[in-house]
């Protein structure tokens, strides 16, 4: 079993995550900071059917290229369709014949995708876009409290995360953080989101994966108290008790 960690020289905590799947982010590594957009949102300039014509737009721009796969919308009715095809820089063609000339129109990445399209992913301020050395990164949804991990960039404001399941919608918070194998462990501080007051949330259950590649279960763990193992994983399976976790370095 890993060893115990209580430095009294720490100086660094977060709150962790849970996941089945995902180590505990290193907050304190490289991170880019960015949030979830529609590819291109315009009106239309001309009409063909089951294509989208614009003009003033280009479907190839290195910063907003629309994929085969995407999703469009009439905003008018908000009624979706596909793009089945890049015709060339002003055409699009589409699985559904919903959008005429002069209709205000959307595109974003495929709903239940995993992918995620930010105009400005910034590291540190210095890049705004995705670099092909981010795959392998967590990537941490802030808005609903999720993370995964990052299968593929696919361009420099495009990527595709593990959960290929996931949508993850519009004006969505994210912050992508290199691996967390710079810390060998964390010191794992346990609470609860209950009411101080409930006896019943005194203690809690968890499971995590140590250091050491141990994956064991805490059971009736007080509140209040810190691990005395250094831990790489809080896992969502297992929790009983509404516990809530901060790591500390």
């Amino acid at each position: 079993m890993a060893s115990l960690k209580l430095n009294i020289n720490t100086v660094s905590s977060n709150a962790v995550i849970t996941s089945d799947i995902v180590d505990i982010v290193n907050w304190k590594a490289g991170q880019i900071t960015g949030t979830s957009a529609n590819l291109v949102t315009s009106t239309t300039t001309d009409a063909n059917a089951s294509q989208l014509i614009d003009s003033n737009v280009n479907f190839n721009s290195p910063t907003a290229q629309v994929l085969i796969g995407d999703k469009v919308i009439n905003i008018a009715n908000s009624s979706v369709t596909t793009v089945t095809g890049i015709v060339n820089d002003t055409t699009l063609s589409l699985t559904d014949d919903i959008i005429d000339a002069g209709v205000a129109y959307s595109i974003g990445v495929p709903s239940d995708s995993g992918q995620v399209y930010s105009a400005t992913p910034t590291d540190f301020g210095i890049n705004s876009y995705f670099t092909p050395d981010m795959a392998g990164s967590i990537i941490v949804n802030t808005t609903d409290t999720t993370k995964t991990t990052i299968l593929e960039v696919i361009n420099s404001n495009r990527i595709q995360t593990a959960i290929t399941t996931e949508d993850y919608g519009l004006a969505k918070a994210f912050t992508v953080h290199t691996p967390s194998s710079n810390y060998p462990g964390y010191a794992l501080y346990v609470s609860t989101s209950a009411s101080i007051s409930a006896i019943a949330a005194t203690y809690v259950s968890f499971k995590v994966l140590t250091v050491d590649g141990d994956i064991t279960t805490f059971t009736n763990f007080p509140i209040g108290t810190v691990l005395p193992v250094q831990v790489k994983r809080v896992f969502t399976t297992g929790l009983a008790g509404t516990p809530v976790f901060v790591a500390i370095v």
